[in-house]
């Protein structure tokens, strides 16, 4: 959210990983192993950010929330909000899930999105990664994590990929 680009995506990715190797494995040495590899890896990713440019100073527990209401046209604006104006959609995809949205529908539609508009492997490792997780975290902090990931998701206002366009001719 702070600086949307590539060293966020890899530290969400990176993140994803570990985690799952240490819920995946029995040993308790390789799991602490894993622990403090995502205790290294955080601090730098986040040096890695600002050697980048400027980082946001945006805290993710002041994230403001606008309801754009909780049906299935909520979930079509805040997709489109994604090409328009991420800050926008962050703020309307947490205010959605703070008022009691469905979450499933949204990571239905914003999954779509990838396999139409995802251009290269960053974008299925990064949704995969963002959606597993959210629903790992607890509540309160999960709806402002799954609203910062539109930062690096695809919006319906995006250019269709090459492979969609086949499907749909193949399709048709």
């Amino acid at each position: 959210m702070n600086q949307p680009g590539i060293v966020a995506l890899h530290a969400v990715t990176t993140a994803n990983a570990l985690r799952f190797a240490f819920t995946e494995s029995g040993d308790d040495e390789t799991r602490r192993m894993l622990l403090l590899q995502a205790a290294a890896f955080t601090p730098m990713f986040h040096a890695n950010a600002r050697g980048r440019g400027d980082v946001g100073g945006t805290k993710l527990d002041e994230l403001a929330g606008t309801s754009p209401g909780q049906d299935s046209a909520a979930v079509e604006a805040i997709m489109h909000s994604i090409s328009d104006n991420r800050t926008q959609a962050c703020e309307q995809l947490h205010g959605y899930l703070a008022s009691g949205g469905a979450t499933q529908p949204l990571i239905d539609a914003a999954r779509l999105l990838v396999f139409f508009k995802g251009t290269n492997s960053h974008d299925y490792k990064f949704s995969s990664a963002a959606f597993e997780d959210y629903a790992l975290l607890s509540p309160g902090w999960r709806e402002r994590y799954l609203a910062t990931s539109v930062f690096n998701l695809r919006g319906a206002g995006d250019q269709d990929n090459g492979l969609s366009e086949r499907v749909r001719a193949a399709l048709a």
